[in-house]
């Protein structure tokens, strides 16, 4: 019978690793002081209601499919769709553009082949970075800094970046020929350790964990509440089922969520936090269903939109 319980030893063994790296990704019980809400809100809160942001638009450049427990540990319902996108937070006093999603190349390249993408729109944003007030991203992993590290016009985007040391160091990986711009390399970068006031309603705070240079952006519009959250969660369902990404994710896409413990905290903090505000919307960066849904609601628009004309002088 020593046969029977070695089998019994391996399978237990073999379970509890399957457990270790696929399942294991709970988030813990509580996250307290890990994201203030209170304290965003009170840097916006002197904000003139004509200078708040008017709405957020989202643009859909690629998307490709993924298993659901690789998105989202414990998730065994099908595949899920990814979308690469951009945002766009318009205001008064001009349009902040988060993230710069993926190029054709590079979504190739993470697809095998199999993604989708749109010239068009990827070309809408690289145009509406040289317009915008200013362009941030989340993070500085390669899905969402290609139309920032690849941009054709690195001058005309260079005076507009607002990025903190951590995200600008992560850029030149995805440069070409692994060069950045001098003129996006030598940008002058911000500390966003404390939640520091951006713009009218809109508020930046460092929040390490899924990559070094991780940050979350509060918004507060003329309507709304927005948090994005980046890729803290791939998908809404880590949020609300309290579940992070699989052990095994981290082996095999190297830099994903070198502050593990981090990101189970936040996934916490974010879950709390929802559960305290109803109203306020979270963005998290690649739930395509998740983010059609608020498009179909009138939550979010689709399409950049650019920024009114000057009037004209009057005559004298």
């Amino acid at each position: 019978m020593k046969w029977l319980a070695g089998i019994v030893v391996v399978l237990a063994a073999l379970g509890a690793f399957f457990w270790w790296a696929a399942l294991d990704a709970a988030a813990p019980a509580e996250a307290n002081g890990v994201i203030d809400i209170a304290a965003y809100r009170e840097l916006v809160a002197n904000d003139a209601p004509e200078t708040l942001p008017t709405a957020v638009n989202v643009e859909f450049v690629g998307e490709s499919k993924a298993p659901s427990f690789a998105v989202e540990s414990g998730a065994f319902d099908g595949q899920r769709t990814l979308s690469y996108n951009s945002f766009q937070i318009v205001a008064p006093s001009g349009d902040t553009i988060i993230d710069g999603a993926v190029d054709r190349e590079t979504l190739d390249q993470m697809s095998q082949g199999k993604g989708s993408f749109s010239e068009q729109t990827y070309d809408g944003v690289l145009a509406a970075m040289t317009r915008a007030q200013r362009v941030m991203i989340t993070h500085e992993h390669l899905d969402h800094v290609m139309a920032i590290a690849r941009h054709p016009e690195p001058a005309a985007i260079a005076p507009h970046l607002n990025l903190t040391p951590e995200q600008l160091q992560g850029l030149p990986q995805h440069a070409p020929n692994g060069q950045l711009a001098a003129e996006i390399a030598g940008i002058t970068t911000s500390d966003f350790v404390r939640p520091q006031h951006i713009a009218p309603g809109v508020v930046a705070v460092a929040m390490p964990g899924h990559s070094p240079g991780t940050i979350l952006i509060y918004a507060k519009t003329t309507t709304r509440e927005y948090l994005f959250i980046g890729d803290i969660a791939w998908v809404i369902g880590s949020v609300e089922h309290l579940r992070g990404r699989p052990r095994f994710i981290t082996w095999l896409m190297p830099g994903v969520d070198p502050g593990r413990p981090n990101v189970l905290r936040q996934l916490r903090a974010l879950h709390d936090v929802v559960a305290a505000n109803p109203a306020l919307v979270l963005l998290p960066a690649h739930d395509d269903a998740y983010l059609r849904n608020l498009v179909s609601s009138g939550i979010l628009s689709e399409g950049f939109t650019e920024p009114a004309a000057a009037p004209a002088p009057t005559p004298e």
